[in-house]
C-alpha cells in the first residue's frame, strides 16, 4: 500500500503544477463531452455562424491526443523543452473549444441578470448601453484591435522570459497564467452568465462598425465559439491582460509599457464592444492579483514536494530559494 501510494506520489510530482492543473479538469470535461458525443445531432439554423464548430466527439479525441501528448512528454520525453513548455498554453486553448458542453454538463443557473442589475446599481445606467454615445468607427476599429492583442502579447512575454533563459520569471509567469486561466474556466461553469451584447441586444440603437472590414469580420467570428453564449463571469481577458501587466512590470519593465496602452484599450473596448458587464472585470482583476501572488509559492512547493518525494530532476528546475526570491526581486 505504502509503496502504491508513493509510486503515484511520484507520478505526480514528475508534472508540472499547470500540467496537472491541465489532467484535472479534463476529467469532468471529458465526461461532459462523451456525454455530449452522445446525444442526437441538432442541426445548426442555416446562416448560423457556429454551424461549422467541431462535434462533440471530434472535441473528445483531441482532447484524449492532447492529454495523451502531455503524459508522454512528461514521462518519457521530458527534454523536449520548448515543446513542453508550450503546451500548457495550447491545452487552455484546448479545454476553452469545450467549455460550453461543460457548462451544459453541469447545468448552473444563469447569473446574467444579476450581473446586469449589479451594473446597473452601481452606475445608475446599463453602461454598455451608455457607452453607446462614444461609438465611432475608429475608435471600433482601435478596441477591437486592443481585445485581440489578448492573444499576442501574453504569449509573447512568456517568450520574452523564455528566450532570456530567466527561469524564476517563466516557470511565475507560466503558473500563475495558466491557473489564472482555469480558475476563469471555473467561474464560466459554476457561474454561466452571457455578453451584454447578447442577453439585451434589443437594447442597443447604434451598430457597430469599422472602416477596416477584418475587424469587423473578427467580431462576427467570436459568434461561432459556443463558449461566448455563457462565458461572460469573470472576464478573462481583462484578467490575464493585467496579470501579463503586472509580470511584466515585475520581471521585464520595458514591456510593461508596450502592453499598457492595449492593455488600457482592451478594458475600456469590453465595455464598448458589449462583451463584459463592468463586475466580470472587476472579477477578473481580482482573479489576476490572486493568481500573481499564488503562482511563484505554488511552484516554490512544488519543487519542495519533489525533492521530499525523491522525483528526479529531469529538467532545469526553480530552486525553492530561487523561486522566494522572485516575491521580491528588483527591476530586471
Amino acid at each position: 500500500m505504502i509503496a502504491s501510494l508513493q509510486r503515484v506520489r511520484r507520478a505526480i510530482f514528475r508534472l508540472r503544477p499547470e500540467e496537472l492543473a491541465t489532467l484535472i479538469f479534463f476529467v469532468p470535461l471529458a465526461l461532459a463531452l462523451a456525454r455530449m458525443a452522445a446525444l442526437p445531432v441538432t442541426a445548426a439554423a442555416p446562416g448560423d455562424p457556429a454551424a461549422g464548430y467541431p462535434g462533440a466527439g471530434m472535441r473528445l479525441i483531441v482532447l484524449l491526443l492532447s492529454a495523451a501528448a502531455l503524459i508522454v512528454m512528461a514521462r518519457w520525453k521530458p527534454r523536449w523543452p520548448l515543446l513542453r513548455d508550450a503546451m500548457p498554453f495550447l491545452l487552455c486553448a484546448n479545454v476553452y473549444a469545450s467549455l460550453h458542453d461543460l457548462i451544459r454538463f453541469f447545468g448552473a443557473p444563469d447569473i446574467t441578470p444579476k450581473l446586469r442589475q449589479w451594473d446597473v446599481t452601481v452606475f445608475g445606467v446599463e453602461p454598455t448601453v451608455w457607452a453607446q454615445r462614444f461609438i465611432q468607427p475608429g475608435l471600433t476599429d482601435v478596441f477591437t484591435f486592443c481585445y485581440w492583442m489578448f492573444y499576442v502579447l501574453p504569449p509573447v512575454l512568456g517568450l520574452l522570459l523564455y528566450l532570456k533563459d530567466d527561469t524564476e520569471a517563466f516557470r511565475s509567469t507560466m503558473v500563475s497564467t495558466v491557473f489564472c486561466l482555469y480558475a476563469g474556466y471555473v467561474g464560466y461553469v459554476l457561474l454561466p452568465a452571457s455578453a451584454p451584447r447578447l442577453a439585451m441586444a434589443g437594447e442597443y440603437s447604434v451598430t457597430l462598425h469599422g472602416y477596416l472590414p477584418l475587424l469587423d469580420q473578427s467580431r462576427a467570428a467570436v459568434k461561432a465559439i459556443p463558449l461566448t453564449a455563457h462565458g461572460a463571469f469573470p472576464s478573462l481577458h481583462c484578467g490575464v491582460m493585467l496579470l501579463s501587466m503586472v509580470l511584466a512590470w515585475r520581471f521585464h519593465r520595458w514591456f510593461f509599457w508596450i502592453q499598457l496602452p492595449f492593455g488600457t484599450g482592451l478594458v475600456l473596448g469590453t465595455v464598448y464592444l458589449r462583451h463584459h458587464w463592468v463586475v466580470d472585470i472587476l472579477a477578473g482583476f481580482a482573479l489576476a492579483l490572486v493568481m500573481y501572488l499564488v503562482g511563484w509559492r505554488f511552484e516554490a512547493w512544488w519543487v519542495r514536494m519533489r525533492r521530499r518525494y525523491a522525483v528526479r530532476a529531469l529538467e532545469p528546475r526553480l530552486s525553492v530559494d530561487a523561486a522566494a526570491r522572485v516575491a521580491t526581486a528588483g527591476d530586471r
